[in-house]
């Protein structure tokens, strides 16, 4: 019961935000949590842009599977306070699962084209544990920073990312 009152509390403090009526909101939304999914269309737009935009001014083929990251680092830093409410929320667990589906969806698709242009017959690892490896790394490189207290710049902490997992794509396409 107590779970439910906070849950119409915080839709109201939605409403009254955003200036509109339960039955707008309802025409268009089932609750909070498809709001927020909502919110995710722009995400992976941001996301399919940045990743054509940083593919092409790589230097190694493989570099382009990860071109996104300096976008993607750009945009949670501009919006940093509202991330680290979410991370710190109930809807940490929703927005992790959107931010994963977005990522792996780009990664999975440039690691694919870059197996499939590659010399070799076989990889040592599948196209689905390389792009898990590398969503999963890029989130928690991610969480960390929002987290951080004191974070570097976002141009440091892609290249932090970058140290990290450029050497195991080397390894697999180097």
């Amino acid at each position: 019961m107590f779970r439910l009152f906070i849950t119409e509390q915080r839709e109201q403090e939605i409403l009254d935000r955003a200036d509109v009526g339960r039955s707008t909101f309802y025409t268009h939304f089932q609750g909070k949590d498809e709001l927020l999914v909502s919110g995710f269309e722009n995400v992976k737009n941001l996301l399919q842009s940045a990743q054509a935009t940083g593919s092409g001014s790589v230097g190694k083929t493989y570099e382009r599977i990860i071109g996104f990251s300096l976008a993607m680092f750009e945009h949670a830093n501009e919006y940093r306070a509202v991330n680290r409410a979410l991370l710190g929320s109930n809807a940490e667990a929703i927005v992790r699962r959107q931010i994963h589906a977005a990522l792996a969806g780009v990664i999975s698709q440039e690691v694919r084209r870059e197996m499939q242009e590659g010399k070799r017959a076989n990889y040592p690892v599948s196209a689905e544990l390389l792009t898990h490896f590398l969503v999963s790394t890029y989130i928690s490189v991610l969480t960390w920073w929002l987290k951080s207290r004191n974070p570097v710049p976002p141009e440091d902490i892609n290249a932090a990312y970058r140290h990290l997992v450029l050497p195991c794509l080397a390894s697999i396409f180097g």
